[in-house]
């Protein structure tokens, strides 16, 4: 949805920006405000883990903003759910 594909894209920007940082590499000033952004991934709900499928369904109901919606799908795709 590209609505929400920017937010993907800068949670994957900034997962990997911060992570450069912790191995000792150093970015270029107009990339270190990746390092500020809040990448929180809410719970998910009931105990549950996020798959694209409940991430769709609670965002389609209201539950999720579309950078919420955004940072899950990207943090589903890279790997980083529990799943």
């Amino acid at each position: 949805m590209p609505s929400v594909d920017k937010f993907a894209v800068e949670y994957a920007l900034s997962h990997c920006a911060k992570s450069a940082v912790e191995k000792g590499h150093s970015l270029e000033p107009e990339q270190e405000y990746l390092l500020e952004l809040d990448t929180t991934i809410p719970q998910a709900p009931s105990g549950m883990s996020w798959d694209h499928e409940l991430a769709k369904n609670e965002y389609e109901s209201g539950n999720l903003s579309k950078k919420e919606y955004g940072y899950i799908v990207a943090h589903i795709d890279m790997g980083l759910s529990d799943n």
